[in-house]
């Protein structure tokens, strides 16, 4: 079968109302033809994300969906408490290994519960889990903030000052990264407006996967990629964050910035007026006053001792500044250099920003590998982010996989690769990560302005290159910054009123791919993709 093992075929499949019971001549069922042509994997996993059993019984769930994300987001302001609270009653060697088990606990009634999932780490990045932790921290940073901090420390009055204006921006733009729509690239309205997309891009020999995307049937604009967990196409796509519960796009990234930024401040913060708090009291370093099991030097072991819940809490905010700091860090260098995430990947893995695209229908949906560690089914797709390469081939196994092993057991999938993940550190580690690091400083990008300008193009998603991300199909033969100049230029000449308002709407997508011949996309992806 040529869609065999193909999960994204199987789940679209699913998602139009196929019979799953439905038999053949020989009494086969699609589960038992999966078995037979070794793809229960792809199948299973497909199902698996419909909600459904292997066999297409609907799994059931304890609350509604609304009231299962309400759930979800809502539990870990609770369990930090109790966590907290735990590591203030009890002594330290009990109270650690108590405040674990809670927290293992929270995930377990979240996935396995709420969710009703198999596994502890499937389809949790689609729910607001991880947000729901941002904000119960922030909850109860600003709880030991207003009953302790504020009254023992006014002697700080412009460090309380700055923290509150700090916390006030943090949250703000945290709630409008959630909120936002990333930027959704548009989709055709009509079945003719997609008939003259394919018709067109087949034509120029350019209908790939670099400039089509398979599963939302529309063209895909530069710098845009398709998100699996919304499953949409992201315009200037930089990565899918589980912390903010949303794709980071152009319509949302400036306020994802600020929001890691004052987060990082925030805790900075905290953490000074945490040591000037403990720095004020006068406490007893007695060994009769001091538990003899403490660990700790004498002082840190009394001032646990006076209020185990606000070091607990600092602790854990001090704690978050390791994955943050480097993804803050991380960020500000590709916005000064004019790239994204998945672009930096990009260069690791293809020595393109954009990435390969196959030419042909094999190229689109990936080349086979022989290797003695790959199921038949198992596929790589050039030109697609390692996330979303499962999605589209149906492969079970792990994009980059060059290891053909999977783990089995209490907790599968939850090891070091969801872990590295989830703090965004897989951007250093994973494949040729490093390499695309090396590469991104000296690789050919069309975007770039230099530092100033690229930070403004930043700040103003796309004024400063005079692009509408969402639209944006090729880069001009004579750059971006001259096309702008032009386009300015005949602005000018046709004046204002209705038809200068015609003539610059004309001149905006000039040069952008709306014509057959109009520019190029040399020097973002291959020549030989182009």
């Amino acid at each position: 079968m040529a869609v065999r093992g193909n999960r994204m075929i199987i789940r679209k499949l699913i998602e139009k109302g196929a019979d799953l019971t439905a038999k053949d001549a020989e009494d086969r069922t699609p589960r038992d033809m999966a078995v037979e042509l070794k793809s229960f994997g792809a199948w299973k996993r497909a199902l698996e994300e419909g909600g459904m059993n292997e066999y297409g019984v609907k799994r059931g769930k304890p609350l509604s969906d609304r009231n299962t994300k309400i759930a979800i987001f809502v539990l870990p302001t609770i369990f930090f408490y109790l966590i907290f609270m735990t590591l203030t009653i009890l002594p330290w060697y009990t109270g650690l290994l108590l405040a674990f088990a809670e927290f293992f606990g929270m995930h377990h009634i979240v996935t396995r519960v709420l969710l009703n999932n198999s596994t502890y780490t499937e389809s949790v990045n689609s729910t607001p889990y991880f947000a729901g932790i941002i904000c119960g921290s922030m909850i109860w940073v600003l709880y030991c903030w207003f009953t302790r901090l504020v009254q023992q420390t006014q002697s700080h009055a412009f460090t309380h000052f700055a923290f509150a204006i700090t916390v006030g921006l943090c949250a703000y733009n945290f709630f409008r990264a959630v909120t936002l729509d990333p930027g959704t690239c548009p989709k055709p309205t009509s079945d003719g407006e997609l008939k003259t997309i394919i018709e067109d891009l087949a034509s120029e020999g350019r209908l790939n996967g670099q400039t089509f995307c398979i599963q939302c049937m529309a063209r895909k604009p530069l710098r845009s990629k398709h998100c699996r967990v919304c499953d949409k196409c992201i315009a200037r796509s930089d990565h899918h964050c589980p912390w903010v519960w949303n794709c980071v796009g152009v319509n949302n990234h400036r306020q994802f910035v600020v929001f890691v930024s004052t987060l990082v401040i925030g805790i900075i913060l905290f953490d000074y007026l945490t040591y000037a708090f403990f720095s004020s009291l006068h406490l007893s370093s007695e060994p009769t006053q001091i538990s003899s099991s403490c660990l700790l030097p004498t002082e840190l072991c009394a001032l646990t001792a006076y209020d185990t819940f606000l070091f607990s809490v600092a602790a854990w905010a001090t704690l978050q500044l390791s994955w943050t700091f480097i993804l803050l860090a991380s960020q500000y260098w590709q916005i000064m250099r004019q790239m994204t995430t998945l672009e930096v990947s990009n260069l690791g893995r293809y020595g393109y920003m954009g990435g390969r695209a196959g030419q042909s229908l094999a190229g689109q949906m990936g080349h086979r590998h022989n290797s003695h560690n790959r199921r038949p089914s198992d596929t790589v797709v050039p030109g697609v982010d390692a996330e979303d390469t499962a999605l589209v081939t149906g492969s079970d196994l792990p994009a980059h996989g060059h290891s053909g092993h999977q783990h089995s057991g209490l907790c599968a999938g939850c090891g070091s690769g969801f872990l590295m993940n989830l703090l965004g550190f897989d951007r250093f580690t994973k494949g040729k990560a490093v390499d695309g690091l090396a590469r991104a400083g000296k690789a050919s990008n069309p975007f770039d302005l230099g530092m100033t300008a690229n930070c403004k193009d930043f700040w103003t998603a796309g004024r400063e290159l005079g692009v509408e991300y969402d639209k944006l199909y090729d880069v001009p033969i004579e750059g971006f910054r001259e096309a702008k100049k032009r386009r300015e230029q005949d602005d000018q000449d046709e004046g204002i009123g209705s038809g200068g308002r015609k003539g610059r709407k004309k001149s905006l997508f000039m040069g952008f791919g709306l014509g057959r011949a109009s520019g190029s996309r040399a020097g973002y992806e291959p020549v030989s993709s182009v």
